[in-house]
């Protein structure tokens, strides 16, 4: 009974974390958009100068494509944390084993998943918005699949398994309830 009051602790700190989450990461990806020609990156500079993100203004226009292209894995990763959020909120209510919880774990997994694809979609429309201004033959298409997305996918994965393995815990849990 003492572990599930720490659990329960610990999943309303985590509750409350994805809740700040929820409200910072879109107001990060705003704030972005708006302040990308007046920033310079890298924000943290060790043994090298920033240097900022174009060489050039971008236009309105561009501004308002790149926001718009950076809303669908936007979207994605806000879904994700909400329905990390109703895990939490589970166990801090003390229900470890659900239907609901493995429905919530495999929807987390499928969404990892596409945020992925999104993710990679967006880079590239950004790589696009950025060099758009270039002369023809310095203009670029970066498409990329590195390190980052390969974890993501792996703990997809991890979070796919884990919902097996609640699922059966589950099942258990409910057969012992019916056992006399």
């Amino acid at each position: 009974m003492q572990n599930l009051a720490r659990v329960k602790v610990l999943s309303n700190w985590i509750y409350n974390a994805l809740s700040i989450g929820i409200v910072i990461i879109p107001a990060y990806y705003v704030l972005y958009w708006l302040l990308i020609n007046h920033i310079a990156l890298p924000l943290v500079t060790v043994n090298t100068s920033a240097a900022p993100i174009t060489s050039y203004e971008l236009p309105i226009e561009i501004l308002a494509i790149g926001f718009i292209s950076s809303l669908l894995p936007l979207t994605v990763l806000i879904y994700v944390l909400i329905n990390l959020r109703k895990i939490f909120l589970f166990y801090k209510e003390g229900v470890i084993f659900s239907f609901e919880h493995v429905a919530l774990f495999k929807k987390v997994a499928k969404l990892l998943s596409i945020w992925v694809l999104l993710s990679i979609a967006y880079e590239s429309v950004k790589s696009v918005l950025f060099s758009l201004n270039n002369p023809v033959g310095e203009r670029v298409l970066s498409v990329g699949f590195g390190s980052e997305e390969l974890t993501v996918i792996v703990v997809a994965a991890f979070v796919y398994v884990i919902a097996w393995v609640m699922d059966e815990g589950r099942v258990l849990a409910e057969e012992n309830q019916m056992t006399i």
